[in-house]
């Protein structure tokens, strides 16, 4: 018997419609299909969005809408679609990455063999109008993920698939801007919860010219400072990891772009 699963997708208004098409496609193309795709209007979406899954709706009964009217933040809505999802194992997607046809196929069959992992990701492609760009490669097994989970996000977010109860029983999503995932994981971690990550590359995640941009400057550092914060002050983290963080990371986020380009290209990147 297949375990049942809910796909969780999210959409805000910035989304363009060919990228959300083909992101959604993925999805109901699969080999295993999923029992459940909840889809997220995470305030005002564009139009024709909203039209084609109107159509959408009628074909696959298994769609269901939640519908927020303001920009609430991925950390609100994630939180708000997990607890209203039917089944125990939940599948993370964006609205404009595209999954590979086999990926819940294979992530499911691995989980029915592996009952005991609480998380599972996978390797991810990085591309741009479709062309790759880098791979993104993560530690396989669970020791190896957890040995370095306070100094690097170890799930690649838009590959995952988890238990629902366990996601509930660490205190689900939190509203930390840009960094809601690595916190989640943080918190599975310390309520004992098991990873691993698949060694294929099952998403094709969309790396836009925005992609370095939103991760650099004053702005970014803003974020970055407010997670470690709350990592320090859940004492969940020592102040010399704390220091540590920050330290490096101010010294990369306030680099020029193309100098983060190249070393995500070199350094984190294969």
């Amino acid at each position: 018997m297949k375990l049942k699963f809910t796909v969780i997708l999210p959409i805000y208004k910035k989304v363009e419609y060919k990228v959300f098409r083909k992101s959604f496609e993925s999805l109901i193309n699969q080999t295993l299909q999923p029992n459940e795709i909840i889809i997220i209007f995470d305030g005002p979406v564009k139009n024709n969005i909203k039209d084609y899954l109107i159509e959408k709706v009628k074909v696959h009964k298994s769609i269901k809408i939640i519908n927020f009217s303001t920009n609430r933040g991925l950390g609100v809505v994630l939180k708000t679609a997990i607890k209203r999802s039917l089944y125990p194992y939940i599948a993370r997607c964006d609205a404009d990455d595209i999954s590979t046809p086999n990926r819940f196929e294979l992530q499911i069959k691995f989980l029915m063999k592996n009952k005991n992992i609480d998380v599972l990701g996978s390797n991810i492609n990085e591309v741009s109008n479709y062309n790759l760009i880098s791979k993104k490669k993560v530690h396989e097994f669970h020791q190896s993920i957890c040995n370095n989970i306070f100094y690097r996000n170890p799930i690649n977010h838009s590959s995952v698939i988890f238990k629902k109860k366990t996601i509930l029983d660490s205190g689900n999503y939190e509203n930390v801007q840009y960094f809601e995932d690595y916190f989640l994981w943080i918190k599975v971690f310390l309520k004992g919860g098991k990873f691993h990550n698949l060694q294929e590359y099952l998403v094709n995640m969309n790396v836009d010219n925005n992609f370095f941009k939103r991760r650099s400057g004053l702005n970014y550092l803003k974020f970055y400072y407010n997670f470690v914060k709350i990592l320090k002050y859940r004492n969940i983290i020592t102040w010399k990891i704390f220091l540590f963080n920050l330290m490096v990371r101010t010294s990369v986020i306030l680099m020029p772009i193309l100098i983060i380009k190249k070393m995500y290209k070199f350094f984190l990147r294969s």
